[in-house]
């Protein structure tokens, strides 16, 4: 997995690049995010989701070109799922094309039961990651985006060390359902390759929002074409989801 710790290097060197740039020349920053509350915790590789209710906090601060996106997701027993604190970093942008680097650690966590003495007990085990992703998109029209996506993964941990995962997304936004409330559709088709195992996926994410108030509802599924990786064949949920967001001036 040596082409993630590489990939991870030129990432820190283009973000201390960028963190300089932005420094000397970038005025304004911003923070935002979005709290989430869904009936299935779902994850972007299908064997990591929770399967249960959950709350998912998710991100982003930062300037022009860097970014700091933490993702913290719990059951809604307040017990970690799963922690992904992404560097994300713009390569460069025109008004058809856009090219985004990234990577992170993350942190999964699962719930283990042991035996000691003759008792049962409950643990949590603690998985660590480390990951690194490109993601150019072509924007087709001002509502219509093609995002091919790639994110490599190695695990330090028991489990799976290696992931590779590759999709070819869409995005259709802004579709005006009334004078305040908008649609948006997500779909893609994935392949995903944990060690010696693989597969073929189909997933689509759906959202409705409205500018007259920060809540909207979100939906994903997620169903497995082929695949020799042990999940749940049909995956879905739905969020209620509230976002915020502010820009901040440098003085």
């Amino acid at each position: 997995m040596k082409t993630v710790f590489i990939f991870f290097i030129f990432l820190v060197q283009a973000f201390f690049s960028g963190a300089q740039e932005e420094k000397d020349s970038t005025k304004v920053l911003f923070f935002d995010g979005t709290i989430s509350a869904t009936n299935n915790g779902i994850s972007l590789i299908p064997s990591f989701s929770l399967g249960k209710p959950a709350l998912v906090f998710e991100f982003s601060m930062g300037g022009e070109r860097l970014h700091f996106d933490p993702q913290l997701r719990f059951s809604m027993k307040a017990k970690p799922w799963s922690f992904v604190f992404w560097w994300r970093y713009k390569l460069c942008e025109t008004q058809k094309f856009r090219m985004d680097i990234g990577a992170h650690p993350a942190f999964l966590f699962a719930d283990i039961s042991y035996q000691k003495d003759g008792r049962s007990f409950e643990s949590i085990e603690t998985r660590r990651y480390l990951a690194a992703e490109i993601a150019p998109t072509f924007q087709l029209t001002e509502k219509i985006a093609i995002k091919p996506y790639y994110l490599a993964a190695h695990g330090f941990d028991e489990g799976v060390s290696n992931s590779h995962y590759l999709s070819l997304r869409g995005s259709i936004s802004n579709l005006r359902i009334t004078n305040h409330v908008e649609a948006g559709f997500t779909p893609q088709v994935f392949f995903l390759k944990m060690d010696e195992n693989s597969g073929y996926y189909f997933a689509s994410g759906f959202s409705l929002s409205s500018d007259k108030t920060p809540f909207s509802l979100g939906a994903m599924i997620n169903k497995k074409i082929e695949s020799e990786i042990a999940s749940k064949d049909f995956l879905w949920n739905v969020s209620l989801v509230y976002s915020f967001g502010n820009e901040y001036v440098k003085k």
